[in-house]
């Protein structure tokens, strides 16, 4: 059975000052989605964007379920098994799915041609899956399937220019932009299903489409946006349990929540909401977790 999970969970961060989307609005056309976005910032100075995304980009990314596909990856492992069984002489395999699990069945006339498939057989597995997972978007921590979170916000950054645009990456320095960019997606609703459950992951132009959004949802947007202004600028994605933010390689200032991963130092952000948290600062738990290397982190960069 394919083991998968959520970081989402429970990764909501309240504090005094909570953040306020004022208005939200959006015309969907045949060929662009305009957006026109107002919202006040951690000053109370209020803020104002619109932009336009591509009608088939938003809508493709709409179009992708929010959770890891456990029965199409089984479809993919059982092909991928049925076809090495098929170019496998003196051996017979069949794979079948049934539901989430995978049956194998094999028998051939030779017990050492039968054992070295059964072998060979863990291999085939690994790589169907390791290629389905790639091709989706996943990755794995700690033996769990999870969103790639570090590669989606890198490769969204073409996706997002238009908004990165509209926020000032053509004319703010890079902590003056991530300073506003982090209070846009602050502002963005927070996302949780019945009982508070995970609903998922959603990618960047959902998170835009749908306005809402969780924790590793809205970090992987900020990441992106950033990637799409300041390309040059290190970035990471932070896992620590039940919850996910994001470290800028940033000259820090005096006030600055600094911690190490990945070979170097890194500012704290903190993009989930609804708490207006500055720029390197975060909720307790994050910031102790930060500081005792208590993290799990990905680089965004392109694997």
């Amino acid at each position: 059975m394919i083991a998968w999970f959520a970081l989402a969970t429970l990764c909501i961060v309240v504090g005094p000052a909570d953040a306020e989307q004022r208005s939200f609005a959006v015309e969907k056309g045949t060929e662009e989605w305009v957006f026109d976005v107002a919202w006040s910032d951690i000053g109370g100075k209020r803020q104002r964007v619109d932009y336009a995304l591509p009608s088939a980009s938003v809508e493709s990314d709409l179009a992708v379920p929010l959770k890891f596909q456990i029965k199409q990856a089984n479809r993919a492992v059982v092909d991928a098994i049925n076809a090495y069984g098929a170019a496998t002489k003196g051996v017979q395999i069949k794979a079948v799915q049934r539901g989430k699990k995978v049956s194998i069945s094999g028998r051939s006339r030779s017990r050492k041609k039968l054992k070295k498939a059964q072998s060979e057989l863990k291999g085939v597995q690994r790589r169907a899956l390791r290629k389905y997972m790639k091709a989706n978007g996943f990755t794995k921590l700690k033996g769990k399937i999870i969103p790639n979170h570090a590669q989606h916000a890198y490769r969204y950054s073409d996706d997002v220019e238009p908004l990165a645009t509209a926020l000032g990456a053509e004319r703010l320095k890079r902590r003056s932009f991530a300073r506003r960019a982090l209070s846009f997606v602050q502002s963005i609703p927070y996302e949780k299903g019945r009982n508070g459950r995970d609903r998922g992951f959603r990618l960047p132009l959902s998170v835009l489409a749908r306005n809402k959004g969780d924790c590793d949802s809205k970090a992987t947007l900020y990441l992106a946006l950033m990637k799409a202004a300041h390309p040059s600028l290190d970035s990471i994605f932070v896992y620590i349990k039940g919850h996910a933010f994001v470290g800028l390689g940033l000259k820090p200032t005096d006030n600055d929540v600094v911690f190490r991963a990945d070979g170097r130092k890194w500012v704290l952000v903190e993009p989930v909401g609804p708490a207006l948290s500055p720029i390197g600062q975060g909720s307790r738990k994050s910031e102790r977790k930060a500081k005792r290397g208590k993290i799990e982190v990905r680089r965004v960069k392109d694997d």
